[in-house]
């Protein structure tokens, strides 16, 4: 290179993102080591930043929003659908910046959540599971009926899934659909009674649950999500879900945009990351879960065991519960479920 001359300037289309951090909470578990392992690492090359993982559940992802909240330490948030409203209406979150996250166009609209202050990353199914060697009842109904007697697993009402029981026994009791039921639940605690000398215990884990059913410990098990079912299904395992004709719950993992958290432009283009194919395909085939956009070409073991495409989500005829409603008697029901079967 002669004397005098400059040499050339290469820059990157991310260059704005340069040597910025995030931090972000995610899941615990095996989606979680799946983000650490293969989105985050291909994130951090393209934009050159650094993003810092913490695990952690729902409960607990919502908690330490609260406790930063006047000084704000993460940026995005992974939790359940059932707190997207709770997180908006406490102020811990955000709308989405649309225009920064051109992904938002190809999302389903039923997973974009309270107005842009959240969107799905996944969605399972959610209903009874049961052990193969056994005929799983038609109805939710059944359950009630005396050959059942010792043979359920029943989960804690420490879980969320336990909200979904309760919709259940509402529905059994007055015969209206999943979408009437849920605001009967306080008047259908006696049906949820009746059902204690069926119930072999309550469970915590989803995962044991599925473990002891497969076992052949229980026959049956309720509820809980394909998430934790099907990956012993696909697996070998004798264990499956069951379809009752009262229908499906979708239960739908999110992500939501920290209220004032660090670097919001480099949180929005890894909210926007993971709604693209590139991560979802491998996401979804991964954990059994079905993607909340439009366009990604699953494999057909995927496809056996998740509602998709939309078709399939229609099919599947998948009911979200009013959360903000749940939510509000959420811990009166909890304490009526505990004293039922701590009697």
């Amino acid at each position: 290179m002669g004397a005098g001359a400059v040499a050339p300037v290469y820059f990157s289309k991310n260059a704005w993102a340069q040597d910025k951090t995030i931090t972000i909470g995610i899941w615990g578990g095996s989606q979680g080591e799946f983000i650490k392992k293969n989105v985050i690492p291909a994130f951090q090359a393209d934009f050159g930043c650094t993003v810092l993982a913490e695990e952690g559940a729902t409960l607990s992802n919502v908690s330490k929003m609260r406790a930063t909240q006047s000084n704000p330490k993460y940026s995005v948030m992974f939790v359940d659908d059932v707190v997207v409203s709770l997180c908006k209406a406490e102020g811990l979150t955000e709308q989405l910046p649309r225009e920064k996250m051109p992904a938002l166009a190809e999302v389903f609209p039923q997973y974009i959540y309270d107005d842009y202050y959240g969107t799905g990353l996944g969605i399972s199914m959610a209903s009874l599971f049961h052990n193969k060697a056994i005929t799983p009842p038609a109805s939710y109904a059944d359950l009630w009926k005396p050959e059942w007697a010792g043979k359920i697993k029943l989960v804690s009402p420490r879980n969320t899934p336990a909200m979904l029981f309760l919709i259940v026994a509402a529905a059994v009791k007055t015969g209206k659909p999943f979408q009437d039921a849920q605001y009967l639940i306080g008047d259908a605690f006696d049906k949820v009674a009746e059902l204690k000398p069926n119930v072999q215990n309550l469970y915590d884990s989803g995962v044991q649950a599925a473990n002891e059913v497969a076992q052949g410990q229980a026959d049956v098990g309720l509820i809980e999500y394909s998430k934790y079912i099907y990956p012993y299904t696909e697996k070998g395992a004798p264990i499956d879900l069951g379809f009752p004709s009262e229908g499906t719950f979708a239960g739908t993992n999110c992500q939501v945009l920290v209220k004032n958290g660090p670097e919001q432009d480099l949180a929005a283009a890894f909210m926007n990351r993971m709604l693209e194919p590139a991560v979802q395909k491998p996401l979804s085939e991964y954990a059994l879960m079905a993607p909340p956009v439009n366009g990604v070409e699953l494999s057909d073991t995927a496809l056996k065991y998740v509602a998709y495409p939309e078709s399939e989500m229609a099919r599947r005829n998948l009911f979200t519960p009013d959360w903000a409603f749940i939510n509000q008697h959420r811990a009166d029901w909890t304490e009526r479920f505990n004293q039922i079967f701590s009697a």
